[in-house]
């Protein structure tokens, strides 16, 4: 038993370690269509005391006793559309508790939960309604003294986020209505927080915690005397109306555009039968975009489309804007010296200048020759 427990507690110490509360219920929503978030979340608790029945500040648990608790979250988160989204989770927990006659631990599966929530307004401002069902896994044995890691009952949450975008700055809110089974006080749950962008980082800081607005109706006496007995004396599940005032620091690395960490802790401020003390956790998340990979069809063109998309761009078109007849122009915008390829001009011959001295001197020699022939003629004829 000793060696299993050990080995649980090194597992959930490793993974905290790696996936440096639950991201699938982020207090400040965001949304993108078709993006998937996968995450592992941690969650330390450790108490060395109680807030009593009549409020005020802590009081220790007697002879040193203490309580811790380790839980891991596997979660999802799907967004379908831009303005709304579904979720869910399972918890693995590991308790412990120790007093002065023995150290008593549990581990377990403790409950599966599914959720949506939705942009009801966006302008000014934004509201987010949110809704969570909780199924446990174990429930509360009266009869035994197994350490409690769960409340152990059938929940359903509910609330509504008010949240602004300020630029550099976030500032939200929220308010809501806890059910609660088998005949445990009903809560309101509040919270307010702020978150201030950096480049790749957020730094943010809440204040939260609920109050009962009905009483319990299971008996009192029992289940007080289990507290005593199996946790140690402390009050973190089972308590009777419990009132819880809590506090919270985080930082989220946007490590890339996949990948988010985050760090955060705090410790109680104060109420009544609740336990007292601090936790420490994060998560490391996976988003995964489901169209990546998609790419648009091409929209349908005519075959009488000015320029068809098989056709060279070597060429572009121009439409008459009254017969819509293309005409095609060739492109010489390629880099390379057009003028290589135009003809070069031929010269045109030259006359030769005739000296006017010598042309008439030819004239006369022809005509005294013709003179000459024709006296010849004549006397031949005598």
């Amino acid at each position: 038993m000793a060696n299993n427990l050990q080995r649980w507690q090194l597992l959930i110490a490793v993974l905290s370690f790696l996936s440096l509360p639950a991201g699938a219920v982020d207090n400040y929503k965001e949304y993108r269509r078709d993006r998937w978030d996968f995450e592992l979340s941690t969650q330390y608790f450790y108490s060395e005391a109680n807030y009593p029945s009549s409020g005020g500040s802590s009081q220790n648990l007697p002879s040193g006793n203490h309580y811790s608790l380790w839980d891991l979250n596997l979660e999802s988160r799907y967004m379908p559309r831009s303005d709304w989204s579904l979720f869910g989770w399972g918890k693995l927990s590991n308790s412990e508790s120790k007093d002065s006659l023995a150290t008593r631990s549990n581990s377990s599966i403790t409950e599966i939960a599914a959720g949506m929530d939705f942009m009801m307004y966006n302008g000014s401002f934004q509201l987010v309604p949110e809704f969570i069902a909780i199924i446990p896994l174990e429930d509360v044995d009266p009869n035994s003294d197994a350490v409690l890691n769960s409340e152990g009952v059938f929940e359903f949450h509910s609330r509504l986020i008010a949240q602004k975008d300020f630029g550099s700055f976030r500032g939200y809110g929220w308010a809501g209505f806890n059910y609660r089974g088998d005949g445990r006080s009903f809560l309101l749950p509040y919270g307010l927080g702020a978150q201030f962008k950096l480049q790749r980082m957020r730094l943010g800081a809440e204040l939260f915690g609920y109050r009962s607005i009905t009483d319990d109706t299971e008996d009192t006496v029992v289940r007080t005397g289990y507290i005593n007995g199996a946790n140690a004396g402390s009050m973190k599940f089972y308590s009777v109306n419990p009132n819880l005032l809590d506090s919270q620091v985080y930082w989220n690395w946007l490590v890339s555009p996949k990948w988010t960490v985050q760090v955060n802790g705090g410790t109680t401020l104060t109420g009544s039968n609740m336990a007292a003390g601090f936790h420490v956790g994060g998560f490391i998340r996976y988003s995964f975009d489901m169209t990546e990979g998609y790419s648009e069809e091409s929209a349908y063109e005519p075959v009488n489309s000015a320029v068809p998309k098989y056709r060279s761009n070597m060429y572009e078109s121009e439409m008459s804007s009254e017969k819509q007849v293309p005409t095609f122009r060739e492109q010489t915008d390629d880099g390379i010296d057009q003028n290589l390829f135009k003809p070069r001009p031929t010269k045109k011959p030259r006359k030769k200048k005739v000296d006017d001295t010598y042309l008439q001197q030819q004239l006369d020699d022809t005509e005294f020759s013709v003179e000459l022939k024709s006296d010849k003629k004549k006397k031949k004829n005598r």
